[in-house]
């Protein structure tokens, strides 16, 4: 699954993700079946399906317009931690030890 990460132009960071369903489900808009975009800022959380093609290599500007295009959804959980990756010499990215 490719994420990325970007400020919009009011300085907030977002967190977007492609998202593949497993099984489709009842409730799931038809255009929604194939997958989406998961923007993610806080407790916001929209959604823009189809995914746009070359999302994950889009500028920060065409990222934040389809970040403005893609709807706002209720939350069904709470803001997922983000799990730091260790960098090749060891060290965690967030705290550097």
């Amino acid at each position: 699954m490719a994420s990325r990460e970007f400020t919009d132009s009011e300085g907030r960071s977002w967190n977007v993700w492609n998202t593949i369903p497993v099984v489709a489900m009842r409730s799931m808009p038809a255009d929604h079946a194939d997958g989406w975009l998961t923007f993610e800022c806080g407790d916001q959380l929209r959604r823009l399906a189809p995914v746009p093609e070359g999302w994950e290599s889009a500028s920060t500007e065409r990222l934040e317009l389809m970040c403005r295009a893609a709807q706002e959804v209720q939350r069904r959980t709470g803001p997922f931690a983000r799990i730091p990756r260790p960098e090749p010499d060891g060290t965690s990215e967030l705290t550097g030890a």
